[in-house]
């Protein structure tokens, strides 16, 4: 066995040295490290919980005491209603029985001697009115059919169930009639007599021009539905086809109860939005008002001055009628309340509340318009839980 020399292993004693370990003993270094950690900790703790309960006091109070911000805006009254549209029209009739063959495009403004239409003048032949039974030579084909669906049956035929409602539908249409230029005596043009708007849409309230007042339940009871003139129609001589409308002046004619009647016919002006042409505000000019304290009802004229779309075939209208329209203020109308003989709100100012003299100018629903009031200001609506005075936060 080789031995290691004694000279090699005292040099490797050499190279290693022996430190005292410092143990696990108490750092005051570390304690103050620490510690100041900590307070810190706490103290951003106690920050955040401060900053946040007087966050959520704030909410919470708000929305205890109902607190709204006062704003500016638009204030309206209307009141829906219904009424009579009157106009200045000429009616033009059939100068002689015959068919209708050429119309012009309604809804335009024609001038004095535009061809309006073309008249095929028949012979002498009756013509049945709107809602009669249909008779005479014009529906002899019709006669033929059916006379001719008549013997059919009486040859004793088994028709089908389906068949048969079929033919009898057919039986209940009138037979279509085909003129050719040869059947008619002379074609007659008819021309504008007065400049104005074209309008084939007749309803025989034509001749009311005006201010004129009619119930809505008469309108009703009367029934009165217009027709309009068409292409391939057959008229008698006489009867109204057309009508030229003075499209620069019409008048709207409403009944209203007593109130709020009374009010609105102070008004010189309003405003109008038909329903027949949504989106449409018209300025209207009250024409004339009636009181009449028996019937307990007001009678208003509004003259218009602006044409609206499908205004010339407009009879009983249904319109919402602003009255009022006032810029200013808003706050909830709950707000308002008397302090010795005072009207008034309370407002937070600064975190107090501090009671605000207003005067109302103004209500529509749950909102109320006043003056002497800054917008943006934080307006208490449910005052009856605060006294003057109290601080909020």
């Amino acid at each position: 066995m080789k031995k290691k020399d004694p000279k090699k292993i005292k040099k490797a004693k050499q190279r290693f040295e022996v430190h005292s370990g410092k143990g696990r003993r108490f750092d005051l270094s570390r304690l103050k490290k620490g510690f100041v950690y900590y307070v810190l900790l706490l103290l951003a703790l106690v920050v955040i919980v401060q900053v946040g309960y007087h966050w959520l006091g704030e909410q919470f109070l708000a929305w205890r005491l109902q607190v709204i911000t006062a704003s500016y805006g638009v204030l309206e009254q209307n009141k829906v209603v219904q009424g009579v549209v009157t106009r200045s029209e000429k009616v033009i009739t059939a100068p002689a029985s015959g068919v209708i063959l050429e119309l012009s495009e309604p809804g335009k403004r024609v001038s004095v001697g535009k061809e309006l239409a073309q008249l095929g003048v028949l012979p002498d032949i009756e013509i049945p009115e709107a809602g009669q039974e249909e008779e005479g030579p014009l529906l002899e084909n019709q006669d033929q059919e059916n006379a001719g669906l008549a013997n059919d049956n009486g040859l004793g035929m088994n028709i089908n169930p389906e068949d048969e409602e079929q033919e009898n539908e057919t039986l209940e249409k009138p037979a279509l009639i085909e003129f050719k230029p040869e059947d008619f005596i002379e074609i007659i043009t008819i021309e504008s007599e007065q400049s104005g708007l074209l309008s084939y849409y007749i309803d025989g309230m034509e001749n009311r021009e005006g201010p004129f007042y009619l119930a809505i339940e008469d309108y009703s009871d009367d029934d009165l539905e217009g027709n309009i003139t068409a292409e391939d129609d057959l008229v008698k001589a006489g009867k109204p086809i057309m009508k030229i409308i003075d499209n620069w002046n019409w008048y709207y004619n409403i009944i209203l109860p007593l109130h709020p009647g009374r009010s609105i016919a102070l008004e010189e002006e309003v405003e109008l939005v038909f329903k027949f042409a949504p989106g449409e505000n018209v300025r209207a000019e009250l024409a004339r008002s009636e009181i009449d304290n028996d019937k307990r009802e007001v009678r208003l004229s509004y003259l218009i001055e602006r044409q609206l779309p499908g205004f010339d075939q407009a009879r009983l209208a249904e319109a919402t009628l602003i009255y009022v329209r006032k810029e200013g203020v808003i706050i909830p109308a709950e707000a308002v309340f008397e302090k010795d003989q005072t009207t008034g709100i309370y407002i937070n100012q600064g975190g107090r509340v501090v009671f605000q003299p207003v005067t109302v100018t103004g209500r529509q629903e749950d909102q109320v318009m006043v003056e002497n009031l800054e917008p943006n200001s934080l307006v208490i609506t449910r005052h009856e839980m605060v006294e003057e005075g109290r601080r909020l936060n």
